[in-house]
């Protein structure tokens, strides 16, 4: 499994849990995106190309003071995470 797919590994158990899904697509985009949906609503988040997701990536808590890529936080979301994520979906 590729870091990318790891980091959003915890978004993934949330979006599941509540009956939706959350995929990860190389094809289609430069970098890669999920594309994410739940009770008819969806989010489709491109990769940065600089190992990021930012509006997924920030839902983790970060490891270091300034992260800027997937690696720069930890396997853990922040409190809010749920709420979070769902905001993104439209």
């Amino acid at each position: 499994m590729s870091t990318n797919k790891r980091a959003c590994h915890k978004l993934h158990e949330i979006i599941e849990r509540l009956g939706g899904s959350m995929t990860y697509q190389r094809q289609g985009s430069r970098h890669g995106l999920w594309e994410i949906s739940l009770h008819g609503k969806s989010a489709t988040i491109p990769a940065t190309g600089s190992r990021s997701f930012p509006q997924l990536d920030s839902l983790h808590v970060p490891d270091v003071p300034s992260p800027t890529t997937w690696y720069d936080y930890r396997d853990e979301l922040v409190a809010d995470a749920e709420q979070r994520l769902l905001a993104l979906l439209v």
